[in-house]
C-alpha cells in the first residue's frame, strides 16, 4: 500500500515589519560609502536596497530585527523594524547600534588635525570627502568576518562569509540573514563549516571566539579594545592580522592589520610615491611610514587605498599573475 502524501511544511518563516523606533540626524552623509554591503544571493547581512540606503538584519528577542539607514533632504534617516513583541529596551539598543553601524558615532573631523602637515593628502580628503567609520554591531561578527577572511582572496572570504551566514544564521526575510549567534556558531560543527571553504584552523579559532564572547564583549565595554585584542591573541588561531581587522571592524580609527600581503605595498606606494612592488615593502616600513599618523592610522590607511584606487594617489603595479585559489575550498 503506498504511503499517504504528507501535508505541505507550513510556511517557516512569516516576518512582521512594525517600525519600532526611528532617529533623524541632521547634516546626514551617504551611508553607503560608511557601510560594506553583502552581494550573495544566500547569506546576505547587509544589502543596499536602494540608492543612498542600507539595510542590515540583526537577531532581536522576538524576532529579526531590520536596521535601516538612508540619507534625505541632507539628512540621516535610521528606523528599526521587526515584531511588535520586541521590548523597548532592545529596540533602542538597535537604533543605538544602527547609529554606530552607520558611523553617527565616529569622529571623522579628528583627521584634520592629523593631516595639517600633508597638502598633498589634505587636497585628497577633500576631494573624496570624510572618511567616516562605521561599527560592527557585535564582537563576535568582527571576529568572525576577520577569521573567514584569513589566508585566503578577498572574493573567497566574502564567498564563506554568506555561506556561514546562511548555514548557521537565522534567515530575516527580504533576502536577509542574520549573522550567527554565538550558540549557532558554536554548535555548528567542523563538518559543516568546512564545506562552506572554511579550514579547521579557522574553525577552531571560529569556536574559540564564540565560548568566549561573553566575555570579549565585557571586555569591550569596561575596558576598551586594547582589552578585547588581548582577550583575542590568548585564542587559538588568532594573532596580530586579525585583531587589526577586528579593531577596525569595530570602528578602531587607529587599527593597522599587520601582516596582510597587499597593504604595506598599497599604503607605502601611495604615500612615498615609490613603487618596489608587492614584496618590497615590509610590515617594518608600513609602521614606520604610518607613524606620523599615530591615532588615525586606520583612517588614513582607507583614506590612501579609495585614493589610489581613484588615481589619486600613485598604485603599487602587480608584477606577478593573480595567485590561484585556495585549494582548501575544492576539497
Amino acid at each position: 500500500m503506498a504511503d499517504a502524501p504528507t501535508a505541505a511544511p507550513a510556511v517557516a518563516h512569516a516576518y512582521e515589519r512594525t517600525l519600532l523606533t526611528a532617529d533623524r540626524i541632521r547634516a546626514g552623509w551617504d551611508p553607503t560609502t560608511v557601510v560594506r554591503v553583502d552581494h550573495a544571493r544566500r547569506g546576505a547581512v547587509a544589502i543596499c536596497p536602494r540608492p543612498f540606503a542600507v539595510r542590515r538584519a540583526e537577531p532581536g528577542p522576538a524576532g529579526p530585527l531590520l536596521l535601516d539607514a538612508r540619507s534625505v533632504d541632507g539628512s540621516l534617516v535610521l528606523e528599526v523594524r521587526g515584531p511588535t513583541a520586541t521590548p523597548a529596551d532592545a529596540a533602542a539598543a538597535a537604533l543605538e547600534a544602527a547609529r554606530a553601524w552607520v558611523g553617527a558615532r565616529d569622529a571623522p573631523h579628528e583627521l584634520a588635525a592629523t593631516l595639517s602637515a600633508y597638502p598633498r593628502l589634505r587636497d585628497v580628503a577633500r576631494r573624496l570627502g570624510p572618511v567616516r567609520l562605521g561599527r560592527l554591531p557585535t564582537i563576535g561578527e568582527a571576529v568572525g568576518r576577520a577569521v573567514l577572511a584569513q589566508l585566503v582572496q578577498a572574493v573567497e572570504a566574502r564567498r564563506s562569509m554568506a555561506q556561514v551566514a546562511a548555514l548557521a544564521g537565522s534567515p530575516a526575510g527580504e533576502g536577509l540573514w542574520c549573522w550567527p549567534t554565538p550558540r549557532q556558531l558554536g554548535g555548528t560543527p567542523a563538518w559543516s563549516l568546512r564545506r562552506c571553504g572554511v579550514s579547521l584552523r579557522a574553525v577552531r579559532a571560529l569556536h574559540a571566539a564564540a565560548v568566549d564572547d561573553a566575555r570579549l564583549a565585557r571586555a569591550d565595554e569596561r575596558d576598551g579594545l586594547d582589552a578585547v585584542e588581548s582577550r583575542l591573541r590568548a585564542l587559538p588561531g588568532i594573532g596580530a592580522w586579525t585583531c587589526g581587522k577586528v579593531r577596525a571592524a569595530l570602528g578602531d580609527p587607529d587599527a593597522v592589520p599587520v601582516g596582510d600581503w597587499n597593504l604595506p605595498a598599497a599604503v607605502c606606494t601611495a604615500l612615498t610615491g615609490e613603487d618596489r612592488g608587492r614584496t618590497g615593502w615590509t610590515d617594518d616600513d608600513l609602521l614606520t611610514v604610518l607613524a606620523p599618523f599615530a591615532g588615525q592610522r586606520g583612517r588614513v590607511i582607507r583614506l590612501v587605498t579609495r585614493a589610489a584606487g581613484r588615481g589619486l594617489l600613485p598604485r603599487a603595479r602587480r608584477r606577478s599573475p593573480r595567485a590561484p585559489r585556495s585549494a582548501h575550498r575544492y576539497w
